[in-house]
């Protein structure tokens, strides 16, 4: 089974997200900001994260770099509110872009895609 990790400060999202991935079967775990999503990377094996850009403290552009400094393997889907082209200028080099914008049907396309 894979493991997905939400990374996002909006509870309501991470719990849309967390519904719709666990009813299809992955195990799903959930951190609202960057640091305590540091902390559950360091401790469980995570084969995706959906990561949210604009957050408090800590935004998502510094985590994606933290991410790919230590732990390298973990595939990153951007999800945010902004327009794809503006996520791929903040975080350039995901393994996709999700705007939140977009039907939950598209998210759920990417998550599959990612994680086959």
């Amino acid at each position: 089974m894979k493991r997905i990790l939400i990374v996002d400060d909006n509870s309501s999202v991470r719990g849309i997200y967390t519904r719709l991935l666990a009813s299809v079967g992955y195990d799903v775990v959930e951190a609202s900001n960057a640091c305590d999503a540091n902390e559950i990377v360091k401790r469980n094996p995570i084969d995706l994260i959906l990561l949210d850009i604009r957050m408090p403290e800590v935004d998502g552009s510094i985590m994606y770099e933290v991410l790919r400094t230590f732990h390298k393997g973990v595939k990153i889907i951007v999800s945010s509110v902004y327009p794809l082209e503006r996520q791929k200028k903040v975080i350039a080099g995901a393994t996709d872009y999700y705007d939140k914008s977009r039907g939950i049907d598209e998210l759920l396309q990417k998550v599959t895609k990612a994680c086959s």
